[in-house]
């Protein structure tokens, strides 16, 4: 008896262990998250979520900024600055110096220079100089302690060699260019929503076709066992039957696997963590708007605009390369005021204001200037080239995208025929075979090319879906479709 109840307590701490496993995924089970999409959600997702959106947005910003820049070259530069010093410097030196006296007949000081009664000429002393009949003695004690300058200017540049027109020009196509490239990086992430979408929804109509080909030979097989039982079929037939139906319940496994492995993608481009389950009331066969697939221009292309920006910024920048060797004019104005500090005595003081113009005018750079003006030149010759070797390319791959977007929509009219063709071979043959009239064999073989034709219908809408979406892209018509 007590041994049984130790059984039934071991018993129970199991129970209670495994119950304690369970919970925490039960609970996770319950609380993962769900996000329901569609076509739109999934795009503006992919949009807010984008690393490469963020870095356009940022470069945008960036833009912005060095067109302030640029634009703050027209006003002039004002600025304060400030200087101290201190030191603990004693002058000790003494001073003799000339004196001056009161010259009656002009009113004035004069020097009190020693003058030869004979010849009434300034005498001269052994350094070379006058001698002055009398000098004063200066004997200097002085403790400098230190001093400040401050001095508060405006600089204003006139005419800066066409460089200050030439720069807000190039910052005016910088911030082109970041926004242009902005409309591109979205169209490359709207385009990777849209396949990872539709690649989505194809594998989940995979896994329903999986299924639906699994229950018919399910269907079948029961149908053959019962025929066996009776006797009036051999055993081989029953085992060609489930032979088939365990390639269709392995096909099943796989496209359920396909499924998990699109989701997670799915996750991905949206940016939602990998574990967030999926609902999409939507379906591959889905109608959409019709397109006009007509011939679109390259010019219209986001591609073709950026390259065309690259022109313009290498157009500028021989304006900007010429500046450097032409004429620069410019005016400044300030205000100063120092002060010395002295131990013992008044601190001396002084301020006042200046005005300075000043002009450059470059003479000779021995070839420097021509050397960069002609690589300036010939980087403006390789971005025209460029643009119009890209011109041919972009046209070629809008003309490539128009076609394969009409082979894909014959592609789909020639797929829903063969399923409806497929759909009445397969009741032909099942009919047949009740009736005694056809094998095993051929109502097996009509079944696989019923799935067969599923297949190929659900993979030709898909096509269908990616190339209308690359259509898109190339055309430049995101913007009005995000």
């Amino acid at each position: 008896m007590v041994f049984q109840n130790i059984i039934k307590m071991k018993n129970i701490k199991i129970i209670i262990i495994a119950f304690l496993l369970i919970c925490p995924v039960l609970s996770n089970a319950q609380n993962k998250d769900v996000v329901e999409l569609t076509l739109e959600t999934c795009r503006n997702m992919a949009k807010e979520n984008s690393e490469q959106v963020k870095i356009a947005d940022e470069n945008i910003s960036k833009a912005n900024g060095e067109k302030k820049a640029a634009q703050s070259a027209w006003l002039p530069n004002i600025s304060l600055k400030g200087t101290g010093m201190y030191t603990n410097t004693q002058i000790n030196q003494e001073l003799t110096l000339p004196t001056k006296v009161f010259d009656m007949s002009t009113g004035e000081l004069v020097p009190n220079i020693a003058v030869n009664p004979l010849t009434g000429e300034p005498i001269i002393g052994p350094d070379g100089n006058p001698v002055f009949n009398t000098y004063a003695y200066m004997p200097l004690d002085i403790t400098l302690q230190g001093g400040f300058i401050a001095s508060l200017s405006a600089e204003q540049p006139i005419y800066a060699g066409g460089k200050i027109i030439a720069g807000n020009k190039m910052a005016d196509t910088g911030e082109k260019m970041a926004e242009e490239n902005r409309n591109l990086k979205t169209s490359e992430v709207l385009f990777d929503s849209d396949k990872s979408y539709y690649t989505y929804l194809s594998v989940k109509e995979k896994v329903v076709l999986a299924k639906k080909y699994q229950s018919l030979l399910a269907q079948l097989v029961k149908t053959v066992e019962d025929s066996y039982q009776t006797g009036m079929i051999n055993q081989n037939e029953l085992l060609k039957v489930k032979v088939q139906y365990n390639e269709a319940s392995l096909q099943v496994q796989k496209a359920e696997n396909g499924l998990e492995l699109a989701r997670m993608s799915l996750c991905r481009v949206i940016g939602v963590d990998f574990n967030t389950q999926i609902e999409i009331n939507d379906s591959i066969s889905r109608e959409t708007e019709s397109i006009d697939n007509m011939a679109a221009s390259a010019k219209d292309r986001v591609e073709y605009q950026l390259l065309q920006s690259n022109v313009e910024m290498a157009k500028q920048n021989i304006k900007m390369v010429q500046g450097d060797y032409l004429p620069n004019a410019g005016v400044s104005l300030g205000y100063n005021y120092y002060s010395v500090l002295l131990q013992g005595m008044d601190n001396y003081s002084s301020h006042g204001f200046n005005a300075i113009a000043s002009v450059k005018i470059p003479i000779t750079s021995f070839g420097e200037r021509k050397g960069k003006v002609k690589s300036a030149k010939a980087d403006y010759n390789i971005k025209q080239y460029e643009l119009q070797q890209a011109e041919e390319y972009l046209q070629l791959e809008i003309e490539q995208a128009r076609l394969n977007l009409l082979d894909a929509q014959t592609r789909v009219e020639m797929t829903k025929t063969s399923q409806e063709q497929a759909n009445e071979n397969l009741r032909i043959s099942r009919d047949n075979y009740n009736l005694g009239m056809e094998t095993i064999v051929n109502l097996l073989e009509a079944q696989a090319e019923w799935q067969k034709a599923y297949s190929n219908k659900i993979d030709a809408l898909t096509d269908l879906k990616i190339k209308e979406s690359n259509y898109l892209r190339v055309t430049n018509r995101f913007k009005s479709n995000d």
